[in-house]
């Protein structure tokens, strides 16, 4: 079954911006936030997307929705809530969350669904807010082959790279464990760069070598000269978002009854860094390098 029209319910900064490349690639979008303001505003920057006034009302109209929300409990509520896409689905219909979700929780609603004749995917994604704008998202997608198949021409024009992980659950379950390893690059990266400048190592040039060395990771290529050094703190992962991805790691690890001392350490310390910051709305992920700064009574810059 072709797929001829979508329906996408989140409309934040991510999903506002994954949203225009679906439709700027011909398909009707259909929307829905819980900021009307918010959709509003992206159907009138954007031809072909339409807002509605429910979840229910966008499953009505399109045969595929996206969900990108902030957790699974608020997918499970769109989609089996009052209102929700349940209400609004014909038998053959899909569900594809592009959330980060609790794995669990996605087999759960995927069962739930399946009784109900309606098909579900994941395709959780890495890439932040540049990578939505520009079409380059990294996807994980986990689910049933054929339905995978299906909704490809849909999600290509948000990817950049795409990657099978296997059955339900799986995507999430790798996205949530791809953000606790980036969660550990930066507290790692920030330890050593603190130990630096303590010695009196200028810090652009530890991160300049190590890059070439074999400490590089993603925290010091992307965010230590261009966020700490240059003292932004602006730019990545919101810090709410990211926090809770790290908990959902930790989660899984439990579930899954593996012993992790390093990232349960660094997940209770990203919790005193959280009390630390107070109100965390407005915050970057890359924040925990400020309190890792506190800690150590140090701050990284160039000396001088």
């Amino acid at each position: 079954m072709t797929i001829r029209t979508v329906g996408f319910v989140g409309l934040g900064m991510m999903g506002s911006r994954m949203a225009p490349q679906i439709s700027g690639a011909g398909w009707p979008v259909h929307v829905f936030d819980i900021n009307g303001e918010a959709a509003e505003a992206v159907a009138r920057a954007h031809n072909n997307i339409f807002v509605e006034e429910s979840p229910k009302a966008v499953a009505e109209a399109a045969e595929a929705v996206i969900t990108m929300l902030p957790a699974g409990p608020d997918v499970h509520t769109a989609a089996l809530g009052p209102d929700g896409l349940a209400q609004g689905f014909s038998e053959g219909d899909v569900l594809i969350d592009m959330s980060s979700s609790q794995p669990w929780m996605t087999l759960e609603l995927a069962e739930a669904l399946k009784v109900r004749g309606i098909g579900m995917i994941e395709a959780p994604v890495s890439g932040g807010i540049e990578g939505a704008e520009a079409g380059t998202l990294t996807l994980m997608i986990g689910g049933d082959d054929e339905l995978v198949e299906r909704c490809m021409p849909i999600l290509e024009p948000m990817a950049g790279h795409v990657f099978r992980t296997g059955k339900s659950g799986s995507g999430h379950a790798l996205k949530t464990l791809n953000n606790m390893l980036s969660a550990l690059n930066t507290m790692a990266a920030a330890e050593i760069l603190l130990i630096g400048t303590r010695f009196g190592l200028d810090p652009e040039v530890m991160v300049d070598v190590i890059n070439q060395s074999t400490g590089m990771n993603s925290a010091m290529q992307r965010n230590m000269k261009q966020q700490v050094i240059s003292r932004k703190f602006s730019g990545g992962f919101a810090w709410d978002l990211k926090f809770k991805d790290f908990g959902i790691a930790v989660d899984l690890a439990k579930r899954t009854e593996t012993s992790v001392p390093l990232s349960a350490l660094a997940f209770q310390l990203s919790q005193a860094a959280t009390t630390w910051m107070g109100d965390t709305t407005d915050k970057r992920s890359i924040e925990i390098v400020r309190w890792m700064e506190h800690m150590a009574g140090t701050e990284i810059r160039k000396p001088g």
